[in-house]
Protein backbone atom coordinates (compact mmCIF):
# COMPACT_ATOMS: atom_id res chain seq x y z
CA UNK A 1 0.00 0.00 0.00
CA UNK A 2 1.22 3.40 -0.93
CA UNK A 3 2.08 5.79 1.69
CA UNK A 4 1.90 9.61 1.64
CA UNK A 5 3.73 12.64 3.41
CA UNK A 6 3.04 16.13 4.27
CA UNK A 7 5.52 18.57 5.12
CA UNK A 8 3.18 20.95 6.81
CA UNK A 9 5.22 24.69 8.54
CA UNK A 10 4.46 25.62 11.48
CA UNK A 11 6.14 29.36 12.74
CA UNK A 12 4.96 32.15 14.93
CA UNK A 13 3.04 29.77 16.84
CA UNK A 14 0.38 28.78 13.90
CA UNK A 15 0.63 26.33 11.27
CA UNK A 16 -0.54 28.69 8.59
CA UNK A 17 -1.38 26.37 5.77
CA UNK A 18 -3.50 23.66 7.07
CA UNK A 19 -6.47 24.27 5.19
CA UNK A 20 -4.60 23.45 2.21
CA UNK A 21 -2.45 20.72 3.45
CA UNK A 22 -5.85 18.92 4.80
CA UNK A 23 -7.60 19.22 1.17
CA UNK A 24 -4.48 17.69 -0.54
CA UNK A 25 -5.16 14.97 2.01
CA UNK A 26 -9.03 14.88 1.77
CA UNK A 27 -8.19 14.84 -2.73
CA UNK A 28 -5.12 11.68 -1.70
CA UNK A 29 -7.99 9.75 0.01
CA UNK A 30 -11.10 10.15 -2.47
CA UNK A 31 -8.27 8.96 -5.30
CA UNK A 32 -6.40 5.92 -2.79
CA UNK A 33 -8.36 5.17 -0.02
CA UNK A 34 -12.16 5.30 -1.48
CA UNK A 35 -14.49 4.90 1.57
CA UNK A 36 -12.40 5.53 4.09
CA UNK A 37 -12.49 8.92 6.08
CA UNK A 38 -10.00 11.08 5.72
CA UNK A 39 -7.30 11.69 8.21
CA UNK A 40 -7.87 15.31 10.10
CA UNK A 41 -4.59 16.88 10.35
CA UNK A 42 -5.89 18.52 13.49
CA UNK A 43 -6.09 15.67 15.46
CA UNK A 44 -2.70 14.30 13.81
CA UNK A 45 -0.16 17.30 14.02
CA UNK A 46 1.62 18.09 17.76
CA UNK A 47 0.98 21.25 19.92
CA UNK A 48 3.87 22.97 19.20
CA UNK A 49 4.68 26.09 21.13
CA UNK A 50 7.72 27.57 18.92
CA UNK A 51 8.27 30.95 17.19
CA UNK A 52 10.89 29.70 15.07
CA UNK A 53 9.94 27.72 11.72
CA UNK A 54 9.47 24.40 12.27
CA UNK A 55 9.07 21.80 9.73
CA UNK A 56 6.43 18.93 10.49
CA UNK A 57 6.21 15.85 8.56
CA UNK A 58 3.10 13.69 8.33
CA UNK A 59 3.65 10.02 6.95
CA UNK A 60 0.41 8.37 6.40
CA UNK A 61 -1.94 5.73 4.71
CA UNK A 62 -5.45 4.65 4.94
CA UNK A 63 -5.19 3.95 8.57
CA UNK A 64 -2.01 4.89 9.84
CA UNK A 65 0.17 8.57 11.02
CA UNK A 66 3.74 8.91 11.94
CA UNK A 67 4.43 12.55 12.81
CA UNK A 68 8.12 13.82 13.17
CA UNK A 69 9.36 17.60 13.68
CA UNK A 70 12.72 19.30 13.46
CA UNK A 71 13.54 23.38 13.37
CA UNK A 72 13.83 24.72 9.63
CA UNK A 73 17.25 26.07 7.84
CA UNK A 74 16.69 27.43 4.96
CA UNK A 75 19.05 25.83 2.23
CA UNK A 76 21.55 28.06 0.17
CA UNK A 77 20.74 28.15 -3.41
CA UNK A 78 23.04 29.09 -5.65
CA UNK A 79 22.84 27.37 -8.96
CA UNK A 80 20.18 24.92 -10.56
CA UNK A 81 20.68 22.26 -12.93
CA UNK A 82 18.46 21.44 -15.66
CA UNK A 83 17.31 17.29 -16.08
CA UNK A 84 15.51 15.82 -18.46
CA UNK A 85 13.44 12.80 -17.79
CA UNK A 86 10.04 12.64 -20.46
CA UNK A 87 8.06 9.80 -18.30
CA UNK A 88 8.46 11.59 -14.13
CA UNK A 89 5.26 11.41 -12.74
CA UNK A 90 4.56 12.86 -9.32
CA UNK A 91 1.11 13.97 -9.05
CA UNK A 92 0.30 12.61 -5.54
CA UNK A 93 2.77 13.33 -2.58
CA UNK A 94 4.00 9.84 -2.06
CA UNK A 95 6.77 9.14 0.16
CA UNK A 96 8.83 6.84 -2.06
CA UNK A 97 10.21 9.65 -4.55
CA UNK A 98 13.13 7.19 -5.57
CA UNK A 99 12.38 8.78 -9.61
CA UNK A 100 13.03 12.30 -7.98
CA UNK A 101 15.89 11.31 -5.85
CA UNK A 102 17.43 9.49 -9.17
CA UNK A 103 17.36 13.49 -11.15
CA UNK A 104 18.66 15.09 -8.01
CA UNK A 105 21.68 13.03 -8.54
CA UNK A 106 22.59 14.40 -11.56
CA UNK A 107 22.58 17.52 -10.46
CA UNK A 108 26.76 17.82 -10.26
CA UNK A 109 27.87 21.09 -8.34
CA UNK A 110 24.58 22.68 -8.29
CA UNK A 111 22.54 22.72 -5.42
CA UNK A 112 19.39 22.20 -7.26
CA UNK A 113 17.79 20.60 -9.91
CA UNK A 114 15.11 21.96 -12.71
CA UNK A 115 12.96 19.22 -14.29
CA UNK A 116 12.32 19.13 -17.63
CA UNK A 117 9.39 16.81 -19.26
CA UNK A 118 8.77 16.85 -22.89
CA UNK A 119 10.65 19.96 -23.39
CA UNK A 120 8.29 21.46 -20.55
CA UNK A 121 9.39 22.97 -17.11
CA UNK A 122 8.17 21.34 -14.61
CA UNK A 123 9.37 21.27 -10.78
CA UNK A 124 12.66 21.08 -8.69
CA UNK A 125 13.27 18.37 -6.34
CA UNK A 126 11.69 19.86 -3.55
CA UNK A 127 9.49 22.94 -4.75
CA UNK A 128 7.85 24.28 -7.63
CA UNK A 129 8.94 27.01 -9.48
CA UNK A 130 8.55 30.63 -10.12
CA UNK A 131 9.84 33.09 -12.69
CA UNK A 132 10.21 37.02 -12.47
CA UNK A 133 10.63 38.63 -15.87
CA UNK A 134 10.56 41.94 -14.32
CA UNK A 135 6.44 43.02 -14.40
CA UNK A 136 4.86 39.65 -12.45
CA UNK A 137 5.54 35.92 -11.33
CA UNK A 138 5.27 32.93 -13.62
CA UNK A 139 4.82 29.24 -12.90
CA UNK A 140 4.51 26.41 -15.37
CA UNK A 141 1.17 25.12 -15.92
CA UNK A 142 3.32 21.67 -16.84
CA UNK A 143 4.18 21.40 -12.51
CA UNK A 144 4.62 17.46 -11.33
CA UNK A 145 2.65 18.13 -7.99
CA UNK A 146 0.59 20.82 -7.58
CA UNK A 147 1.92 22.10 -4.25
CA UNK A 148 0.20 23.72 -1.22
CA UNK A 149 2.29 27.14 -1.46
CA UNK A 150 1.69 27.12 -5.56
CA UNK A 151 -2.21 26.92 -4.92
CA UNK A 152 -1.99 29.50 -2.23
CA UNK A 153 0.06 32.31 -4.25
CA UNK A 154 -2.17 31.69 -7.42
CA UNK A 155 -5.36 32.27 -5.37
CA UNK A 156 -3.93 35.29 -4.24
CA UNK A 157 -3.47 36.86 -7.51
CA UNK A 158 0.61 36.73 -6.72
CA UNK A 159 1.50 34.22 -9.32
CA UNK A 160 0.12 33.29 -12.46
CA UNK A 161 -0.14 30.11 -14.66
CA UNK A 162 1.51 30.06 -18.33
CA UNK A 163 2.87 27.18 -20.67
CA UNK A 164 6.33 27.61 -20.60
CA UNK A 165 9.28 25.89 -22.39
CA UNK A 166 12.87 25.33 -21.98
CA UNK A 167 13.18 27.66 -24.90
CA UNK A 168 10.85 30.70 -22.66
CA UNK A 169 13.95 30.59 -19.70
CA UNK A 170 15.81 33.34 -21.30
CA UNK A 171 12.56 35.71 -21.18
CA UNK A 172 13.15 35.81 -17.42
CA UNK A 173 14.90 37.69 -14.73
CA UNK A 174 15.15 35.35 -11.51
CA UNK A 175 13.36 32.06 -10.52
CA UNK A 176 11.79 31.37 -6.94
CA UNK A 177 11.37 27.97 -5.46
CA UNK A 178 8.46 27.76 -3.18
CA UNK A 179 6.99 24.81 -1.05
CA UNK A 180 4.93 24.68 1.92
CA UNK A 181 7.85 25.96 4.08
CA UNK A 182 9.44 28.49 1.54
CA UNK A 183 7.55 31.34 0.23
CA UNK A 184 7.72 33.54 -3.01
CA UNK A 185 11.36 34.74 -2.75
CA UNK A 186 12.84 33.58 0.29
CA UNK A 187 14.90 31.17 -1.99
CA UNK A 188 15.73 32.72 -5.39
CA UNK A 189 18.50 33.40 -8.18
CA UNK A 190 19.07 34.71 -11.12
CA UNK A 191 18.38 32.93 -14.35
CA UNK A 192 21.81 33.02 -15.13
CA UNK A 193 22.70 30.19 -12.70
CA UNK A 194 20.36 27.61 -14.28
CA UNK A 195 22.92 25.32 -15.76
CA UNK A 196 22.04 23.36 -18.99
CA UNK A 197 20.02 25.98 -20.67
CA UNK A 198 21.57 24.88 -24.31
CA UNK A 199 21.91 21.27 -23.90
Amino acid sequence: MSRFIETICFENGIYPMLAWHQQRVDRTFKKHFPGMPPHQLTDALPALSFEERYKVRVVYDGELTEVEFSQYTLRPLKRIQLVHDDSISYTYKYENRKALTKLFEQRGSADEILIVKKGALTDSYFANVVFWDGEAWWTPKTYLLNGVRRQQLISMGKIKEVEMTIDDLRSFEKVSLVNAMVDLGESELPVSEVRGINS
